[in-house]
């Protein structure tokens, strides 16, 4: 495929439209090298406050014609639909790789776009798209919708004139072969009509981008795929469940493709979110997940997708059938691979132990007149941040003065303020880069040499519930917390930067005596906590498991 550069268009003057000098293109210049230069004209020249307010993310070239290329088209003829379509860019993407298929005479594309100015260069790249297609023998026709997509396809907002795609049995009419779209991303209020009209798919304050999935899902006709580049906050967490369960029963997954770095796809455009390329085909009869295999690759960003690492697995890596959530998982390798199947078996979660997860309590900005840098007179209590814990030791007070380390242990602050106990405690935030997801520390009672302590809302923390938390135990729980295996696992489902505790009841735990093993021997040798690969090294042995999986892990990790 040839792909020219920007040199092909005739900038200045250009053609001018609401403002903006539109370039105009030469002939052997490609759909998509247009699409990116309109694209170029409107970044340039519309405040970024107003791209964000309507969750407008340009796609890159590379990216745009990744999505293309990463499903098949046959012919002779397919329908294409594009939501959120922006400056046309995947639609044009889209055009250029169906004039590699032999296969296609012709092209249909409807695309979705609720900004008249994009939706007008929307026209404008596929108009050029259509001329470009017909020197090479194919028809493209197209239709432009400045119409809100969601609502669009709202059930209970369908009128007459929606008979010819709606059928009151069946929803509206699967008819299209594929749907590539880079929608947008913004939250939208549960009393939004969009979230009111799809309530069945959102839970609390939905994101955007889950409703154009799900509908998107609905629209596929037999043997339809789509390809979506989202953030993968959708793939865990109790806030998308219910679009999960949707989303998945009618589509499963056919490739996902990581970018590692937050910065590196939407450059300049201040999007700091772990994305992925997500492909999916709709569900038919002939074959059970369980029969299906997923392509996972992964790159650091858009610039290196030529270079991007490949791994082949089965369904059940990438979505646990054991699993109520629908949680899409994506193993980077091979040790990954064998890390999920081994987790899988371990019995418990934190409930199943006696114990509870709680958030701290303490909100800063909501709490300044009880905080206090230095402990001169009154009631206090020390007051715990994220920089106090660090990998299986508390240090208190720390030498950092910008965070007052006091609380009032006064009857006003009382609710802020818990009991002197034996805790573990893990901070709620990591920068994507950072080695380690997971960071943990034992809190052991009497240790601060106050009745109570305040807790940051920074840091989550583990206690008894059904039963008391113990030194031992605590010690345990720490270093499985810190170790290499379960900091991973968490990476390989979990693309948040931030720790929930939702997402640290669901996590899988071994036996009880195990865990008060690897306890024991902390304690007793206190050395191991501080020394990340010793303390690998002993969670594998008492676990049984292989010390070469912890190295393969060190190596994604690092």
């Amino acid at each position: 495929m040839i792909h020219p550069t920007k040199d092909a268009l005739k900038t200045p003057p250009g053609a001018l439209l609401e403002g903006l000098i539109v370039p105009i293109p030469k002939s052997v210049c490609t759909p998509v090298a247009y699409a990116e230069a309109i694209g170029d004209a409107y970044v340039s020249s519309s405040k970024r406050n107003y791209r964000k307010s309507g969750g407008h993310y340009i796609t890159p070239v590379a990216v745009a014609r990744f999505m293309a290329d990463s499903f098949p088209l046959s012919g002779p003829h397919a329908r294409v639909l594009d939501p959120g379509s922006g400056t046309g860019i995947l639609s044009a993407a889209t055009c250029e790789a169906a004039s590699n298929r032999d296969s296609i005479k012709s092209l249909h594309v409807d695309a979705y776009e609720t900004d008249p100015l994009l939706a007008r260069f929307t026209s404008l790249t596929l108009a050029y798209s259509r001329d470009w297609l017909a020197r090479r023998d194919v028809e493209l026709t197209y239709d432009v919708r400045n119409r809100d997509f969601v609502l669009e396809y709202a059930p209970e907002l369908k009128t007459a004139s929606d008979a010819n795609r709606y059928d009151v049995n069946d929803g509206f009419r699967a008819e299209y072969d594929l749907v590539i779209s880079n929608p947008p991303y913004f939250k939208i209020g549960k009393n939004d009509p969009r979230a009111v009209a799809w309530a069945s798919v959102v839970h609390g304050q939905p994101n955007i981008y889950a409703l154009f999935m799900a509908i998107s899902a609905e629209l596929l006709a037999p043997f339809g795929e789509l390809v979506y580049i989202v953030p993968r906050s959708f793939a865990s967490g109790p806030y998308f469940r219910r679009f999960r369960e949707t989303f998945f029963r009618r589509v499963a997954p056919k490739s996902v493709h990581l970018f590692e770095s937050r910065k590196d796809v939407f450059k300049d455009q201040s999007v700091l979110q772990e994305n992925i390329v997500i492909t999916a085909r709709r569900r038919t009869e002939d074959k059970t997940p369980g029969e299906l295999q997923v392509l996972v690759s992964h790159s650091k960003g858009a610039h290196d997708l030529a270079e991007r690492r490949r791994l082949l697995v089965d369904f059940d890596s990438v979505m646990d059938p054991a699993s109520e959530n629908r949680e899409l998982s994506i193993p980077l390798c091979e040790e990954d691979v064998k890390l999920v199947q081994i987790l899988r078996t371990w019995p418990n979660r934190l409930h199943t132990l006696g114990l509870k997860i709680s958030t701290g309590p303490v909100v800063p900005f909501r709490a300044t007149q009880f905080l206090s840098h230095a402990p001169a007179g009154g009631s206090l209590a020390p007051l715990l941040w994220m920089h106090h814990v660090r990998p299986m030791r508390t240090t208190w007070p720390s030498t950092a003065k910008e965070k007052p380390q006091w609380i009032n242990a006064g009857p006003q602050s009382a609710k802020l303020l818990l009991e002197d106990e034996t805790y573990v405690l893990l901070r709620r935030f990591s920068a994507k880069e950072e080695k380690r997801r997971l960071v943990s520390a034992p809190l052991i009672r009497g240790s601060l040499g106050s009745d109570m302590v305040g807790l940051e809302n920074h840091l989550n923390f583990v206690r008894g519930d059904s039963r008391e938390l113990d030194e031992e135990l605590a010690y345990g729980l720490s270093a499985l917390f810190n170790s290499t295996f379960l900091d991973r696992y968490f990476r390989i489902s979990n693309g948040n930067t931030q720790v929930s505790a939702t997402e640290l009841r669901a996590l899988p735990l071994p036996p009880e005596r195990d865990i008060r093993s690897i306890g024991a021997a902390v304690k007793a040798q206190p050395r191991l906590g501080t020394e990340l690969r010793e303390l690998d090294a002993l969670v594998a042995g008492i676990l049984e498991i292989s010390p070469e999986l912890c190295t393969g892990l060190e190596s994604v990790v690092e």
